[in-house]
């Protein structure tokens, strides 16, 4: 997965952790939990930026907890592809105008790369009070300029540019 990440890097990619202060982050846009487990959890898209060669779509995310429990998020784990590890695969993208989806770009040891087991400051739980971010890589086509972001548990967070 090392060479992988490091060759996606060098393509561009300005970093594949999310930001260190969830709070600085800028806000392309959010969404409330629609489900009881998500039901005092606030999803919000930070930033979404391609890689120099335009073929690889780095989105940073967070999720805000402004209840009274500790929620741990195990069903923000994708389904559709054998991911390895614990990983937050369930996230997709999706061109605006719903022409395509896309899930999370799965290296050559299956692991996702995305949020999960093998990100240094992975978090499967958010505390009362707190946000966390967390980061997904999809292949978009270089003609895709906004997508809408599907978080399992929350309402999509639409029209987000891509930079």
């Amino acid at each position: 997965m090392a060479v992988l990440v490091a060759a996606t890097m060098s393509a561009g990619i300005s970093s594949a952790a999310p930001a260190s202060k969830p709070r600085d982050l800028e806000s392309l846009g959010s969404a409330t939990g629609n489900e009881t487990q998500s039901s005092n959890l606030i999803a919000e898209a930070n930033i979404a930026e391609r890689n120099e060669a335009g073929n690889i779509l780095s989105i940073t995310w967070s999720i805000e907890n402004t209840g009274s429990d500790r929620v741990t998020l195990t069903w923000l784990a994708g389904r559709s592809y054998l991911y390895s590890g614990a990983n937050y695969a369930g996230v997709t993208a999706m061109a605006t105008d719903g022409s395509s989806r896309f899930h999370p770009i799965m290296d050559e040891s299956g692991s996702c790369l995305c949020s999960g087991d093998s990100s240094s400051a992975f978090k499967e739980w958010v505390s009362p009070g707190e946000k966390v971010s967390y980061w997904s890589m999809f292949s978009v086509p270089s003609d895709v300029e906004s997508i809408t972001l599907e978080i399992p548990g929350f309402e999509p967070i639409e029209n987000i540019p891509i930079s």
